[in-house]
């Protein structure tokens, strides 16, 4: 079920936050040697480059908790907190994507079969990382293509929006996945910290309870 979604919203995200090939070959090679060492974690964290917004995801991809920096004004100013707010969603969820795709390589693996003997030089049993990069090349691949034919599909997904409690945030979507998040300027002006963060959380609150399927998945 939360494949689904994830597959929705992921179709519509930048990736430009993954970088170049070394740069995601290099992570990717650091996450599985990390991923042995610890337990896969509850929760996935981001935030937007001028740390305004921390955003933190559920393993079922729902936004768990928003933290708004006490000086966000300077930092992403009014006009571009809404910014601010869908990069941070985007990164959260960018942490998610690879915490998946190691687990699901981490089950693919065979066990490591029993030499009859010692091998002649010492190693340990090594991760297949090129299995690692071709499934991650391949998702990604996927997703790109799918971005690429969206401007061209005969049929578009329906395109509406889900606005904040005080009309300050509002969220774009095409389909079920979110395309942008954009601000009142007006409204958020008037806005202090703590009245931002709830129009924040209650935005993506209303967004999950409207995703389809979800009211069955909470009953």
């Amino acid at each position: 079920m939360f494949g689904d979604r994830a597959n929705d919203r992921l179709s519509l995200a930048n990736l430009d936050f993954l970088g170049d090939d070394d740069t995601l070959r290099t992570n990717a090679a650091h996450a599985v040697d990390e991923f042995a060492t610890r337990s896969a974690p509850r929760l996935h964290s981001g935030q937007d480059r001028t740390a305004s917004v921390s955003l933190l995801l559920t393993r079922a991809g729902q936004v768990d908790d928003v933290t708004i920096s006490r000086d966000w004004r300077r930092q992403a100013g009014v006009t571009r907190i809404g910014d601010a707010v869908y990069e941070a969603y985007t990164r959260a969820l960018g942490s998610l994507l690879e915490a998946i795709a190691v687990e699901e390589l981490q089950r693919d693996q065979p066990a490591p079969a029993r030499p009859a003997q010692p091998p002649a030089t010492s190693t340990e049993p090594e991760l297949d990382e090129d299995l690692w990069l071709q499934r991650t090349w391949g998702a990604l691949h996927h997703i790109d293509a799918e971005l690429a034919q969206l401007p061209h599909a005969a049929e578009q997904p329906e395109q509406r929006t889900i606005s904040s409690p005080h009309g300050c945030l509002t969220l774009h979507l095409r389909g079920a996945g979110i395309t942008a998040i954009t601000a009142d300027a007006a409204r958020v002006s008037r806005m202090d910290t703590e009245q931002l963060r709830f129009e924040t959380r209650s935005l993506f609150r209303t967004y999950e309870l409207a995703r389809p399927g979800e009211t069955e998945a909470r009953s």
